[in-house]
């Protein structure tokens, strides 16, 4: 029998999915003909095939040895050296093949995907554009244009590449989840909707769409179906850490508290190796210890953020140090209220600073001001997270600071992967970011004193007073007839303007407490619009309780001036925990109201106290949820000594350390420094900053 006939026997086992049988006779071939280059070729790709990549590559390697103008070889050899991790080669091995073969469609869209995996967008789309000109009718190469040309933020020609790939191959759901997300980033969630909804009427299994539906759901507004959804999803796969924080939080969302206890059973177990992880940031909002927040955090890192390999160190700047932020909340944003006069008062002749915008240009004075007070603003909106950190690595940043954490909108895989050489964590996330992402945490003594270090990936660096940074320019509208707001007249007003999802069944009761104790009194909540199903929800718990639902009031958002404008009428603020007041308590207490919390033991749960210890009003921290209770009672019930402390914050509160945006910048300032001194000596180590004198 000859060897080309024994050869094509072997092949046609090889097409018929023998492998064993395959490979025995490939190897036959080859021992009466060592230089045979297909037995060589295709023997390394039944060991691909059979999960022995590292002998496939030796194999392949020698029949491109005996012949090296096999683009299949090339292709297969890259297939192998993806498989051990070695995207690089792999490129390479794919643009031979491309060379080989100029006119495969195949190779291109081959070689754009592995482009891409090594984060090579440019090239990778150039790769993909020969593959659609050499085949217009391939879908896999319209889907990864369309996947580079988002990561470089053509998001318009990525939706229609993605378009294009989904209808030419409809039964592929990844092409339709592409689509999908790029329609929800154009802000058309009902197109989103549209086309998830057809890919799930063929494929009614794939959790991952009906994950995406969720969200479009949930974009477009229609919270129980989107909770609905969620529900579908676990019940398909019950370990998906995602949809089960999803799900969490929708229903504090909604003040819908009918399966609370079993969600934050199963948010604290957390999810098995290997299943997508529970969010931190709802994590936040539930009952957990520290060392549980830590935990979730390092899992959802791991999985969302693969750490980058580490890079050998780099000098910093010499006169001026670069300081970037990086956010997509630099608009009409709660980071962007207590934050903007940071950015205006940074000291340029010790540091550049420079923005790095992810979010959407709401065309608002804020924005303006925003954009304004940096040396340089970069607008990264529909930027991949290669690009971005391409950017601040090529700006040369020395120290990058992230305003966002895990909260919606962030980009953890740019701080994965490490394009600046000092990476701070600071203000948008209270809580540790677990991994490598951050190599500093901005605190304080209250929030996170230094023997809590050890539940905190990061390095704690402690702010003289309260780590937040408000801005003293925030104005505050003028006062309203308390009758156009819906009040009774001569009520004790007491409020909390948190967002709903704060509220939990243990704040409520203890607010019944408060009221039933304080005949006259009303709560004061906040409604997102008209139609907010949590109002009706937040009556009938407190009716529940024993109150009349009709002490409950609701007021509308509205802009800023004139929502802190609505404290003027709150004699008093009660606060939420586990996760407290944060931005509203700063701006309680600058608009004057007084504020009742407990210090709790974890980071959320300590801000409100940091907030009104740095106001000059420690007596306003209770030890627990009892003497909470009491002390909001007391004042309730003490028009003199409301008035009193509102006397105080408007007068000594305003001038007090909290709303010191100069020394809380310059403390910041001071902390950067200290960080590159550290860095310089290769000694990193918690420290605090002290108060100028």
């Amino acid at each position: 029998m000859s060897i080309d006939t024994e050869f094509e026997r072997a092949f046609r086992l090889h097409q018929q999915g023998k492998l064993r049988e395959a490979f025995l006779r490939y190897d036959a071939v080859i021992k009466a003909d060592p230089e045979h280059a297909g037995a060589l070729h295709y023997s390394g790709v039944v060991l691909l095939q059979s999960g022995k990549p590292s002998d496939a590559i030796r194999r392949i390697r020698a029949a491109i040895a005996v012949d090296p103008a096999l683009p299949e070889a090339w292709s297969n050899l890259a297939l192998g050296l993806e498989a051990i991790g070695r995207r690089e080669a792999a490129v390479n091995a794919l643009k031979e093949a491309a060379k080989l073969a100029p006119q495969s469609a195949d190779v291109w869209s081959n070689l754009a995907g592995a482009e891409l995996s090594i984060g090579r967008a440019t090239d990778a789309e150039a790769s993909a554009r020969r593959a659609v000109a050499a085949d217009a009718t391939h879908a896999g190469a319209w889907h990864n244009l369309a996947l580079a040309l988002a990561a470089n933020g053509g998001s318009l020609e990525a939706l229609d590449a993605a378009t294009r790939a989904a209808g030419l191959a409809r039964d592929v759901p990844a092409y339709a989840g592409h689509k999908a997300q790029l329609e929800l980033a154009a802000g058309n969630p009902a197109a989103a909707q549209a086309t998830l909804n057809a890919a799930l009427a063929r494929a009614p299994g794939n959790g991952a769409l009906r994950f995406e539906l969720a969200g479009a759901l949930e974009q477009a507004g229609d919270l129980a179906a989107a909770a609905e959804t969620y529900e579908q999803v676990l019940r398909v796969d019950p370990d998906n850490g995602a949809a089960l924080s999803q799900l969490a939080y929708l229903r504090m969302r909604v003040a819908d508290w009918h399966d609370l206890p079993s969600l934050r059973e199963r948010l604290r177990k957390g999810t098995p190796a290997g299943s997508m992880p529970v969010s931190p940031f709802v994590l936040l909002s539930q009952p957990a210890t520290r060392a549980e927040q830590r935990r979730c955090a390092e899992a959802w890192t791991a999985a969302l953020a693969p750490p980058a390999a580490p890079s050998a160190p780099r000098l910093l700047s010499g006169a001026r140090l670069k300081l970037g932020y990086l956010s997509a909340d630099f608009h009409t944003h709660a980071t962007a209220f207590l934050a903007t006069g940071m950015f205006e008062q940074h000291d340029r002749r010790t540091f550049e600073v420079v923005a790095y915008s992810t979010g959407p240009d709401d065309r608002s004075p804020l924005r303006t001001r925003v954009v304004r007070a940096f040396d340089r603003f970069v607008e990264a909106n529909g930027w991949g997270t290669r690009r971005i950190a391409d950017a601040i690595r090529t700006d040369g940043i020395d120290i990058l600071v992230d305003l966002k954490g895990h909260t919606a909108g962030a980009p953890p895989g740019v701080l994965a992967l490490r394009p600046a050489p000092i990476q701070v964590h600071y203000l948008g996330y209270p809580g540790t970011l677990g991994g490598t992402l951050a190599d500093y945490l901005i605190a304080d003594d209250i929030v996170a004193p230094p023997d809590d270090a050890p539940d905190y990936s990061e390095t704690l660096v402690q702010l003289p007073q309260s780590y937040q940074i408000n801005d003293r320019q925030r104005p505050v509208g003028p006062r309203v007839p308390r009758e156009s707001l819906g009040l009774p007249p001569g009520a004790v007003v007491l409020c909390c303007f948190n967002a709903t999802y704060k509220i939990n069944p243990e704040v409520m009761d203890a607010w019944a407490r408060i009221l039933a104790a304080v005949p006259g009194s009303v709560l004061w909540l906040l409604a997102r619009g008209e139609a907010d199903p949590a109002s009706a929800r937040l009556r009938d718990e407190a009716a529940d309780r024993g109150v009349d639902p009709a002490r409950l009031h609701f007021a509308p958002m509205r802009p800023n001036a004139e929502y802190l404008a609505l404290y003027r009428h709150a004699d008093l603020f009660l606060d939420t925990w586990p996760y407290n007041a944060h931005t509203t308590g700063s701006d309680a207490l600058w608009a004057g109201c007084p504020l009742v919390t407990f210090r709790g033991d974890t980071f959320p749960g300590r801000v409100a106290a940091s907030l009104v210890t740095a106001a000059g009003l420690p007596e306003l921290v209770a030890r627990d949820v009892d003497g909470y209770v009491e002390l909001a009672i007391a004042l309730a019930r003490d028009e003199p000594r409301r008035r009193a402390l509102r006397d105080l914050l408007e007068i000594r509160g305003r001038a007090s350390a909290l709303f010191d945006t100069a020394a809380t910048t310059a403390a910041l300032e001071a902390a950067y420094l200290n960080m590159a001194e550290q860095y310089r000596s290769r000694r990193r180590r918690p420290f605090r900053v002290e108060p100028r004198p």
